[in-house]
């Protein structure tokens, strides 16, 4: 069953704050695009993912995943530490990247639900109807995709 992650986190609105989405930003493309890549071909739960940021207001990680919401959470605190360590260095809300039980609390505080109700059944982190996402393959598996083009892991 495929899910959507809106983690939508607020930024902290003071001048050290805005040089580190600076820093960030610059450091992105060299630095931890390739290490989110790495983490993210390793799970092979997630369809797609982007991250971005709003006016310096609020930094968002937005994907596209399959399987258990809290099983998916924590492969990524253990495998991209530093990435979340960066993330909520930014946030106005406190939150220890080395604490799972935190760090899944964080998540679920911080992810908005999408518009409409899920038509697979897909449930949200609190066991209740998603929203809506629409899916062109029918909500397949990233395994099931890429053993369908022929690149299976």
């Amino acid at each position: 069953m495929t899910h959507a992650l809106n983690l939508v986190i607020p930024i902290k609105q003071d001048a050290e704050t805005k040089e580190k989405i600076r820093n960030l930003e610059a450091i992105f493309s060299a630095q931890v695009q390739d290490e989110i890549e790495r983490a993210l071909k390793k799970s092979e739960l997630v369809h797609f993912a982007r991250v971005f940021v709003i006016d310096d207001k609020y930094i968002l990680v937005i994907t596209e995943y399959e399987g258990d919401h809290e099983e998916y959470t924590e492969f990524f605190r253990k495998e991209l530490p530093g990435v979340f360590s960066h993330i909520f260095a930014l946030a106005a809300l406190e939150v220890d990247v080395g604490n799972p039980s935190a760090f899944w609390e964080a998540s679920m505080s911080c992810n908005r639900r999408s518009l409409g109700t899920a038509t697979d059944g897909s449930k949200d982190f609190h066991g209740n109807p998603a929203g809506w996402l629409f899916s062109a393959y029918d909500h397949r598996t990233v395994k099931k995709m890429k053993e369908l083009v022929g690149e299976a892991g």
